[in-house]
């Protein structure tokens, strides 16, 4: 069977998708959003647990991510293909539509995120009004940039990718001058190695390194895909993994445990022996620009996400309109409209303890994500020998692990709200068909 999958090929032409930097940058832009920037501070308590921890995430993330490059080589369409083609049409669509609940709903906590960052250096929109108007402002700017063409949406990427590893790299940089100039480095807390301390270290690292499926997911719209996008995967995924884990203990290194558990900027203030009091300035700057760069893959990923299922007939067939450069407008339109919804929600105070709930709740659907390509490969044989199958078996091990991790009552939540999504199936098949029928056509 992978043989004929393999014949087929992307058509995505050149000049017109995204090239390879675009396809590496899209996955580590994804990858690397606001949350790093406080990392340091939730980890410090760990101390040498903590780099148990990264390794432990990281290895189980690149097994995930190098099964689905291998399912991104030889099957074209991204998830929803690799999904349908392993486990059918259903539960291709229960997962796809899980996944795209939570991106609508992860663009609208990013772009909060955004307008967060920002409130460092203006006060006035830390709250209220103008919270909102940057927070919409932000989602409205990238659909803008993604209704361009894609092309335009990937050299947005790359700008915004090499400014978000400026602070990152900056306080290697740092560490590195300190040890040169005979100065030691600041000791890690001094807690004992233990498994449950490298359980509950690693469970904080987990969502950290989410986000690299945006590569497959956006293959139909990336050059030669079949090369580019594995390749973004598994190279996106490990110097994200080695940024993660050198910049963590860089910023523990720089700072005292104990200042750096209470810090709510622990880079800024690693970097303010450097830079002075615009340290912080320029950090939250750059955060904003980080937390904008990851939106920016989530957009155009969802939409992408939802022309592949519409054009299955699983949603009304409008979703699968493109313009005439492949751009999928009304996903991109979709996704702006809904994120901006859930943001004017956002603002009504009982609706923040539903968001919290919602937000935790929709992330499983990104573990249900892994956990069905994982599956998928070994259900294809597409593991590409005994090494393959071992990696397969680890990812999927580990794709089920991070379901516990998460606890029951936010998968069992999670499941149900995949679950939706049968109705929504139903209508927009029964929608379809009835556009379709001789009787409409006449009329």
């Amino acid at each position: 069977m992978h043989n004929n999958l393999a014949d087929q090929r992307s058509d995505t032409r050149s000049a017109r998708g995204l090239g390879p930097w675009m396809s590496l940058a899209m996955v580590v832009g994804a990858m690397i959003g606001s949350a790093i920037y406080l990392l340091p501070a939730v980890l410090a308590p760990y101390g040498p647990n903590i780099t148990f921890a990264w390794l432990l995430s990281i290895s189980g993330t690149m097994c995930i991510a190098l099964g689905m490059a291998r399912l991104a080589a030889n099957i074209p369409g991204g998830p929803t293909a690799y999904v349908t083609s392993a486990f059918g049409d259903v539960p291709a669509f229960l997962t796809m539509w899980s996944y795209m609940v939570s991106v609508w709903s992860g663009i609208t906590a990013v772009a909060l995120a955004v307008a967060g960052a920002l409130s460092y250096v203006f006060p006035a929109i830390a709250s209220g009004v103008g919270l909102f108007i940057v927070a919409a402002g932000s989602i409205i700017l990238l659909a803008i940039f993604n209704l361009i063409s894609v092309r335009t949406a990937g050299r947005l990427q790359v700008t915004a990718t090499m400014i978000k590893l400026l602070p990152l790299l900056a306080v290697l940089v740092l560490v590195a001058a300190k040890v040169a100039s005979g100065h030691p480095v600041e000791h890690l807390t001094p807690t004992p190695i233990a498994p449950q301390g490298i359980l509950a270290a690693a469970a904080l690292t987990l969502f950290a390194l989410t986000g690299f499926e945006v590569g497959p997911i956006t293959a139909p719209v990336t050059e030669n895909a079949e090369r580019n996008v594995p390749r973004a995967q598994i190279i996106g995924v490990a110097v994200t993994g080695f940024i993660y884990l050198t910049a963590t203990l860089a910023v523990l290194w720089l700072l005292p445990s104990a200042s750096a558990a209470t810090s709510r900027a622990p880079f800024a203030e690693a970097i303010a022996p450097w830079l002075g009091p615009v340290a912080g300035t320029i950090v939250a700057l750059i955060a904003a620009i980080s937390a904008l760069g990851a939106n920016n893959a989530l957009m155009l990923g969802v939409a992408e996400l939802t022309r592949s299922v519409a054009q299955r007939g699983d949603l009304p067939l409008i979703f699968a309109r493109t313009r005439a450069n492949g751009v999928p407008y009304v996903g991109i339109v979709t996704a702006a409209v809904l994120s901006i919804a859930l943001l004017i929600f956002n603002s009504a105070p009982a609706f923040v303890s539903v968001y919290a709930f919602v937000a935790l709740v929709s992330a499983i659907a990104t573990l249900l994500l892994y956990a069905m390509c994982s599956a998928a490969v070994l259900k294809l044989r597409l593991t590409g020998g005994l090494l393959g199958t071992i990696i397969a078996v680890i990812a999927a091990l580990y794709s089920l692990a991070m379901f516990f991790g998460a606890g029951w009552e936010a998968t069992k939540w999670g499941l149900l709200f995949a679950l939706s999504g049968i109705p929504i199936r139903w209508l927009s098949r029964r929608y379809n068909a009835l556009r379709s029928s001789p009787e409409s056509a006449v009329s």
